[in-house]
């Protein structure tokens, strides 16, 4: 049981459609990492035990933090917002050499997502957390 990530269309998931996928607690790691690389610590933010508001961070990386990992949706909008900085963000990630060993799949699984936000952005549908 992980996380599923999808374009929210009504003829449902294309065979061609990008499918990042990760366990629950992969991508909470995955999430972390992405977190540090606009000096935020996720620990201290509201909805993962802390009391910062998410208000105050201006990346689009917001919109996959401060999301619940097993229902909801991005929006469009966020979709075409977020996939730009999550490819910086891994750029990031991949020059730093500090991710560990996890990285290989984070790093295709990142991909993929970039993909999809970049593909439901275009064809102006949401992204479906399942």
């Amino acid at each position: 049981m992980g996380l599923d990530l999808c374009a929210g269309r009504e003829a449902g998931r294309l065979p061609d459609d990008p499918w990042p996928q990760w366990s629950y607690g992969g991508f909470s790691l995955f999430r972390s990492k992405l977190a540090a690389t606009i000096g935020v610590d996720l620990d201290r933010m509201k909805g993962f035990g802390g009391e910062g508001d998410w208000s105050s961070v201006e990346s689009p990386l917001r919109h996959l933090l401060d999301h619940a990992d097993n229902e909801g949706e991005l929006s469009p909008q966020q979709a075409a917002e977020l996939a730009p900085a999550l490819e910086q963000a891994l750029f990031q990630l991949a020059r730093s050499g500090a991710y560990g060993h996890t990285w290989d799949y984070d790093r295709r699984a990142g991909r993929e997502l970039v993909d999809l936000l970049a593909r439901c952005a275009s064809e102006n549908v949401p992204v479906l957390f399942r």
